[in-house]
């Protein structure tokens, strides 16, 4: 009798390609994964993959089974999550950069909902990597980071802006009109940046004056929101999200140097694992972070 386990480490191996990799995500041991998968071909009478030196290679019998198991397995995967464990809360565990969050993602968590949320802060590298140990559920991603386990769901493009204190008065030749006396006049201006090497505010330079910057920033502050208000009280300038500084500038709280015509943008990912990507978890998450998008990509 074939048994679900072999499919299990079978659809693993499939979507990672190694048996190691397969062996980390189902914590088992290498030895018992390639026990189920010789197991499984032995009652098929198939071969289901080709041993290569690096990895597992999938035959054509084993591309049709994987097709035919998949989604089974799948939904399988997914009924604890969505039954819950005597009628408990789900409880969604959610990594985030935090100004992201308070900014983007607290707007639009319902009121009345009955599930729980357990946030955890982090740069994307940390966050990838917890998700990858199973210590959350989903992440948001500020950039993809290419892992065979992971699938990734878009979720918001942020625009980028330079800005500056409410009451700076920029000279009337060196306006945005023209870059180059515009870039003349920024160049030693106090710059505030979220790292010191500054990158965004020298992605933000290539592609709006043409050249790269050779400054150095006056304040370094790894916190978005931290730099709004340092910028609001004339600390500085810098390159913010457009989420993060148009309310301001509306409210005249920031002023507006540049909004590029070609604009500097960045997408912003959900992020969570293949296995998972029919739950509960990760469904909820894209209704609340996109509205009626479809969640399939």
């Amino acid at each position: 009798m074939v048994s679900l386990e072999w499919y299990r480490s079978f659809v693993e191996v499939y979507r990672i390609g190694t048996v190691s990799g397969a062996a980390e995500v189902l914590h088992l041991t290498q030895p018992a994964v390639s026990q189920h998968i010789a197991a499984l071909e032995s009652a098929l009478g198939v071969g289901l993959f080709q041993r290569m030196p690096r990895r597992m290679q999938p035959t054509e019998a084993g591309k049709r089974l994987y097709n035919q198991v998949v989604a089974a397995i799948e939904m399988l995967e997914s009924i604890p999550t969505k039954t819950g464990l005597a009628n408990a809360p789900l409880l969604i565990r959610l990594g985030a950069p935090t100004d992201f969050f308070s900014e983007y993602v607290l707007q639009r968590l319902p009121k009345a909902e009955k599930s729980l949320l357990k946030v955890q802060f982090g740069l994307v590298q940390d966050l990838i990597e917890q998700l990858l140990q199973n210590q959350i559920d989903c992440a948001i991603a500020t950039q993809k980071i290419a892992k065979p386990e992971l699938d990734y769901q878009l979720l918001f493009e942020e625009n980028f802006w330079l800005v500056g204190p409410p009451n700076v008065k920029i000279p009337r030749s060196q306006r945005p009109a023209n870059l180059t006396r515009l870039e003349q006049w920024l160049k030693p201006q106090p710059w505030i940046a979220y790292s010191e090497d500054l990158p965004i505010i020298r992605r933000f330079w290539r592609v709006v004056f043409g050249r790269r910057l050779g400054i150095n920033p006056q304040l370094v502050i790894p916190d978005l929101r931290s730099i709004r208000e340092a910028i609001a009280q004339g600390l500085g300038y810098s390159v913010l999200p457009d989420y993060l500084c148009q309310d301001w500038v509306a409210d005249k709280r920031l002023a507006l140097i540049v909004k590029p015509t070609t604009a500097v943008t960045n997408q912003i990912w959900l992020a969570y694992r293949k296995k998972e990507r029919q739950s509960q978890s990760v469904a909820l998450l894209l209704d609340w972070l996109r509205g009626d998008d479809e969640s399939d990509g």
